[in-house]
């Protein structure tokens, strides 16, 4: 559990870092998206289906 926090913290902080940089508008491309609604939708499927005891 430990292990799936810290990448799920990388994967925000790089996130952050994209969305923030101006020098390179990644966020208005239709395919940074696709793979960030991909992402939350796999994320979800995951926590979905982790048997919680």
């Amino acid at each position: 559990m430990l292990l799936l926090s810290f990448i799920f913290l990388l994967i925000i902080f790089n996130l952050f870092t994209v969305v923030t940089d101006k020098s390179t508008p990644y966020y208005r491309d239709i395919r940074f998206w696709l793979i960030l609604v991909s992402l939350i939708v796999l994320i979800a499927m995951t926590v979905e289906g982790y048997p919680i005891r």
